[in-house]
Order: C-alpha cells, then sequence, then structure tokens
C-alpha cells in the first residue's frame, strides 16, 4: 500500500509539474489561461506561442528525462553497476560527437547524411568501446567502466571540438551540444522521438526480469539459463538508439540516467513491478523541473539544460562513488 501511495503521489505530482512549468517563462501564463488555450485553441499569439513554442517544450523535456532515466535504470541493472549512465560510458559524448559529424560534412563538404544515423553509430561504437576497455577476465569492473567511460567521452568531445573550432570556429554549437539545450523543440521533434522512447520502454518492460536476474551476478544469470552477453547487447543497442535521437534533438544532458534510478530504488525497492514507470515520471519531472530553471532563473539569458542537471547530479555522483560499498563492489 505504500508503494501504490507513493507511486499514485508520482504521478499526480508529476501531472500537476508538468501543468505549472508549462505557465513559467519569458511569456507568462495562468492556470486558468492554460486550460482555456488547451481546449478552446484560440487563434491568438499568446496560444501560439503557448502551443507551438512553450508545450512541446514542457513535454519533449519530460519524455527525454524519462528516457533517459529509464536508460540508467537498464545500465545499471545490465551491467550491476550503480555508476552507470548513457553519459558516465560514453554513449552520450559518442551520440554528440555523430550529430556534429553529420553537420560538419554538410557544411563543409555538402555532403548529406543522416544525423540521426550518425549518432546512432558512434553512440553504439562509444558504448562497445567502453565496455571492450574496461573488461577483464570475462567481466567489467566498477571502476574500471567509470575510468574507461570517461576516457571515451573525453576522446569524443575532443573530437566534437576539433570539428567545431578547426572547421567552423562556431563556440555557439560547441556550446549547444555541450550543456544541452531544449531551445526550439517543436511538435515534429516530439513525433521523432516518442516512438524510440516508447520501445525502449516497452522492451525493457520485457526485459526486467532478466536484468534484475543480472543485477545478481553473471555467474547467478548463466545458471539460469540466461546469456549475459545477448542481453547485454539488447540493453546496449536500445539506449543507444534512445539516447542518440535525444541528443540529435537536445545535445548531452548529463545525470538524469544516473541520480533518478537511485532514488526511485530508495523509494520503492529493486524488484518492483512499479520500477521502470516511476523512473519515467520522475525522470520526466526532474528534467522539467530543470529546465524551467534553465530558461526562467536569468530571464531573457538562458542557461544550459545540462548546467542545472549537473548541479544536482555531480554531487549525488560524488557521494555514490565515495559508497564503499560502491568501491567494494569493482
Amino acid at each position: 500500500m505504500k508503494s501504490v501511495a507513493a507511486f499514485l503521489v508520482i504521478l499526480l505530482g508529476s501531472l500537476l509539474l508538468l501543468l505549472l512549468a508549462s505557465t513559467f517563462g519569458t511569456v507568462h501564463f495562468s492556470i486558468t489561461e492554460v486550460m482555456r488555450i488547451i481546449v478552446n485553441r484560440p487563434e491568438t499569439v499568446r496560444a501560439s506561442v503557448y502551443l507551438n513554442l512553450r508545450l512541446p517544450r514542457v513535454l519533449m523535456a519530460f519524455l527525454i528525462g524519462a528516457a533517459l532515466a529509464v536508460s540508467g535504470e537498464g545500465l545499471q541493472l545490465t551491467l550491476k553497476n550503480p555508476l552507470a549512465d548513457p553519459y558516465i560510458i560514453g554513449i552520450s559524448a559518442g551520440a554528440s560527437f555523430g550529430a556534429v559529424l553529420s553537420l560538419f560534412l554538410r557544411e563543409v563538404f555538402r555532403f548529406t547524411i543522416s544525423l540521426e544515423l550518425l549518432s546512432l553509430f558512434f553512440a553504439l561504437t562509444a558504448a562497445f568501446l567502453t565496455y571492450y576497455v574496461a573488461r577483464r577476465g570475462g567481466s567489467a569492473s566498477v571502476t574500471s567502466l567509470i575510468l574507461s567511460g570517461v576516457i571515451i567521452s573525453f576522446l569524443f568531445n575532443a573530437a566534437v571540438t576539433f570539428l567545431v573550432v578547426f572547421a567552423w570556429r562556431n563556440i555557439i554549437t560547441l556550446h549547444f551540444w555541450s550543456l544541452g539545450s531544449l531551445s526550439g523543440v517543436s511538435w515534429e521533434d516530439i513525433l521523432k522521438f516518442t516512438p524510440f522512447a516508447v520501445i525502449q520502454f516497452l522492451a525493457f518492460m520485457v526485459l526486467r526480469r532478466k536484468m534484475i536476474i543480472m543485477a545478481a551476478g553473471e555467474e547467478h544469470a548463466i545458471t539460469v539459463g540466461l546469456n549475459p552477453e545477448r542481453i547485454k547487447g539488447a540493453v546496449f543497442f536500445l539506449v543507444a538508439l534512445t539516447v542518440s535521437i535525444a541528443v540529435s534533438i537536445a545535445g548531452l544532458i548529463g545525470f538524469v540516467g544516473l541520480v533518478i534510478p537511485h532514488i526511485v530504488r530508495m523509494i520503492f525497492g529493486v524488484d518492483s513491478r512499479a520500477g521502470l514507470l516511476a523512473n519515467s515520471l520522475v525522470g520526466g519531472a526532474f528534467l522539467v523541473a530543470c529546465d524551467t530553471v534553465a530558461r526562467t532563473l536569468f530571464q531573457p539569458t538562458e542557461l544550459p539544460i545540462g548546467a542545472i542537471t549537473a548541479l544536482v547530479g555531480a554531487p549525488v555522483f560524488i557521494y555514490l562513488l565515495r559508497r564503499k560499498e560502491v568501491i567494494g563492489s569493482g
């Protein structure tokens, strides 16, 4: 009953936050006005601002936050690594490099190749490079995986810097891809991203029992008839697919996949049927809150959303890294 009550509080809180967050910004809306716009769809300038700019941005923040939290949960369970997330193990950096490379080829060589396709390719490349470098004796320790992920991230971030500075000399673009922004997202972006987020969520629902078994150790997974490498490959591919699309839309947003799964497990435990859905709701609400702060704290200047998530996520990351049981598991 406590879990059910906690889930209902999270659900209602997330919906309320979505509504409230959509009222804040350079143009302020009252809740009454928001409800009137949603119901009546008046053809006014303020209604157009809300429906075409504010609402898609808030919804996009929720979807990306939810997807990143689910990605982090899947990686942490599958890798038996409480510090794993797409940002830490290099997937986000690889996707960012793919996106910038696509823009670079189009601007410099007039050669067009899908931004999403290159993001996916390099996200997968970064993920498997990280695991390959960390792997020793058939498994990857926590410490090795984190260190290799940091190295791979630095490698791809350096490549992004090289492309931007020496080809475009456009520091603003580099700033966007390195710290993230939801400015300018549209309904088209939502339609593009939603199927990938839904596919990842449904696939992880099917795989969740196997992920929990993997969290008990690969040896245990093998004894019950699971193929650890196949499960890890499926999880890595799904995370890389979803994160690459998210990065192509919003740039790098770190720490969501690291922090949120730990918060949810503190509330519901590891083996909870509501775990993935709770991760989606809390992750979405968290990123909506961060984006609201980013676009309202220093109006009309807008902060990168990744800077806000890092302010929250970095102290939590340090705390987890310092815990004896986390270090000891490596």
